[in-house]
């Protein structure tokens, strides 16, 4: 099977945690664009009263073209379960995630969650954060460059900022990527200590001690992984 069929396998499972009622927060990527259509099936063919909070414009955009109700974050009082992808997955549910560019809105809305299920197909799953995967960082346009040098000076590896067409790719909240390239050694929890704490970085890519379940395609069916 692809990936797209491996990443199909997980919308039954995703969409058996969704009940009647929720807030849910609706992620970026992929996998999630598969799912939003599920969920417009729960919100216009079963009548469910769900109330979306996304975290990308192109998202908002989806589910609203499929009449799912949406919210802006600041008019959440809570969310109660939120469903998103990720780049990489450790053996310990934690992720890279930002391949998607939306990694800051998805990080306020996955946090905010009191449950954080994850969606992935089997090629997402690493021994280690950075093994197929290089580390997004949100930064502000006005001292990307005295960032970027400023990391390539802490670590080995290379810092590039991402380009799409020729141009820098800017995110829904105006902001750069840089992607950091990350050697096997490199400890999450200390890298993203140092990154939060350089003026201009808005949020790291690293999502730890975030994910409460992860259900993932395999070659041999759907695998579903707790924290």
């Amino acid at each position: 099977m692809d990936t797209k069929q491996l990443k199909l396998m997980t919308l039954d499972e995703a969409v058996s945690r969704i009940k009647d009622g929720m807030v849910l927060g609706i992620g970026t990527g992929s996998t999630i664009e598969l799912l939003v259509p599920e969920i417009g099936k729960l919100v216009n063919d079963q009548n469910y009263q769900i109330i979306g909070v996304c975290t990308s414009e192109r998202t908002e955009a989806q589910a609203k073209a499929l009449h799912i109700p949406v919210i802006h974050v600041n008019d959440a009082t809570h969310i109660d379960l939120a469903i998103d992808g990720a780049d990489e997955i450790d053996p310990q549910l934690n992720l890279i995630k930002g391949g998607g560019a939306a990694l800051f809105r998805e990080k306020v809305i996955d946090e905010m969650a009191t449950e954080f299920v994850v969606l992935a197909d089997e090629t997402k799953l690493v021994d280690y954060l950075g093994q197929t995967f290089k580390l997004p960082v949100e930064v502000d346009c006005f001292n990307w460059r005295l960032v970027m040098k400023r990391i390539a000076a802490h670590i080995e590896g290379e810092v590039t900022r991402r380009m799409v067409d020729g141009e820098p790719l800017v995110t829904d909240n105006g902001n750069y990527i840089l992607d950091v390239h990350l050697a096997q050694q490199t400890d999450p929890y200390a890298f993203h200590e140092f990154l939060i704490h350089l003026t201009g970085v808005l949020e790291t890519g690293y999502f730890l001690d975030l994910a409460t379940e992860a259900i993932v395609g395999t070659q041999q069916g759907v695998k579903v992984l707790h924290h």
